[in-house]
């Protein structure tokens, strides 16, 4: 799933489209993440080919949007005023049919202005980062994501409850006592048809929460998948009646729900990891060292939201410092035991409300400038931001990350993180009103 492709590979891939549309399909839809991740897109009827293949059209302000669909202030900044549009151009590489839709085709795009890459585009922010590390280093990326859920009930009007699904069965197993009507089971049979490259299902920790994992691709394709397995198990679970929560702490007192990320860096056709035994070497090092170096300004993608740091307390699994170690699950960074051309670094503070091409578009950034810089992993990882506030800020300050992704998607991705953080400073919640409702 790239959109650099060569002309030949691009009339390869228009062929594919095209023997999947003769199979009877009657809707294209068109789609992209937006800055937090969710589903943007239209769906147009497959007569419509060519003009889908011209350019979607969009208003620009739709990527600059909170989470309720209030956009950033035009005064604030002034190349959205009078909505401009942006353009979706499709990848006909990444055609997908749904089996849930059979007479559907999914088409990721990258959204583009004035002819250029759009600075909004978290896709094209995640292009423009591997660019860079081949660039700079000749270098390509392999990733995979480990996205954790939780399955919830339905009231009788609809709306998600925080009822989880299963109450019963232990963790890293799956059967009737941990999925009792089979909800789970369809859904994985579901993705493994999508072709997304699933691997494992299985019950997570807590009750009702699940983890999917996914195959270790190419660093875009790796987060198109994230990006669609999670926009595929939100509708299968509305299919069965459930809800899927990708919150990175739904319930208190229960586990939250993680999206670990693998990364490895090639050259061709070798690991550039490797070190032939069981060392670190030189590149495997310096990655390490510039994950851990920009591990503030990560915090920024891999916890996203207000509720990402109710998750980051530095008990059990999850780390509220930038340690690393080898084959140890309570650092930021793992090392798995696997090594050759396993060599990957796990970056485990990634939750599941991550957005997965910001998230390895910084990613990528980080390591590349360790690679730059020759950087030595620290043993004593520093603390991670404590709010969302703070990761902004830490953001902003960081000149490698703020260079990678531009001035203009930082300030914007910064207004809407610091208005969704003043809006929760100036909530009042259950636990203020259970706590001092009648004690003050």
């Amino acid at each position: 799933m790239t959109s650099a492709a060569s002309d030949s590979d691009r009339t390869a891939d228009l062929e594919h489209l095209e023997r999947l549309l003769a199979r009877g399909i009657k809707v294209i839809r068109v789609i992209h993440p937006d800055l937090f991740g969710r589903q943007r897109g239209k769906q147009y009827p497959a007569s419509a080919l060519d003009s889908v293949l011209g350019g979607v059209a969009y208003s620009k302000m739709s990527v600059a949007e909170d989470l309720f669909g209030v956009p950033v202030d035009e005064t604030e900044f002034p190349q959205l005023a009078g909505h401009p549009d942006l353009h979706a151009q499709v990848d006909p590489a990444s055609a997908l049919v749904p089996p849930w839709e059979p007479d559907s085709v999914w088409l990721m795009s990258t959204l583009r202005e004035h002819g250029a890459p759009s600075p909004l585009c978290a896709r094209g922010q995640l292009e423009r980062a591997i660019e860079q590390m081949r660039e700079t280093h000749g270098l390509t990326g392999i990733a995979a994501g480990e996205p954790e859920f939780y399955l919830f009930e339905r009231d009788d009007a609809g709306r998600a409850t925080r009822t989880p699904y299963s109450l019963d069965g232990v963790s890293y197993t799956i059967d009737r006592i941990t999925d009792p009507k089979g909800v789970l089971g369809r859904i994985h049979r579901q993705l493994i048809d999508f072709d997304i490259n699933v691997t494992v299902l299985n019950r997570e920790f807590s009750p009702g929460q699940f983890e999917v994992n996914l195959h270790h691709a190419p660093t875009l394709e790796s987060a198109d998948e994230a990006f669609l397995l999670k926009t595929a198990i939100k509708e299968l679970a509305t299919i069965e009646g459930y809800a899927a929560n990708f919150m990175a702490k739904p319930i208190q007192g229960e586990e939250g729900s993680s999206l670990h990320f693998h990364l490895s860096l090639w050259n061709g056709d070798a690991n550039a990891f490797d070190s032939g035994d069981d060392t670190l070497n030189d590149a495997l090092r310096h990655a390490l060292g510039g994950l851990q170096a920009h591990a503030a300004a990560l915090t920024a993608f891999t916890s996203p939201t207000v509720n990402s740091y109710k998750r980051l307390h530095g008990e059990g699994l999850s780390p509220d410092t930038a340690t690393w170690g080898e084959d140890n699950r309570y650092t930021y960074l793992r090392i798995p035991a696997e090594r050759g051309a396993a060599t990957r670094i796990e970056l485990r503070a990634g939750d599941a409300s991550a957005n997965p091409h910001l998230l390895l578009a910084a990613m990528m950034h980080a390591a590349r400038d360790g690679l730059t810089r020759k950087l030595e992993p620290s043993d004593a990882g520093a603390p991670l931001p404590r709010t969302l506030e703070d990761s902004i800020a830490a953001l902003r300050a960081d000149e490698v990350l703020a260079d990678g992704f531009g001035s203009e998607f930082v300030d914007i991705y910064a207004a809407l993180k610091l208005r969704e953080a003043r809006n929760y400073a100036t909530s009042i919640t259950d636990w203020e009103w259970n706590t001092y409702h009648s004690h003050v």
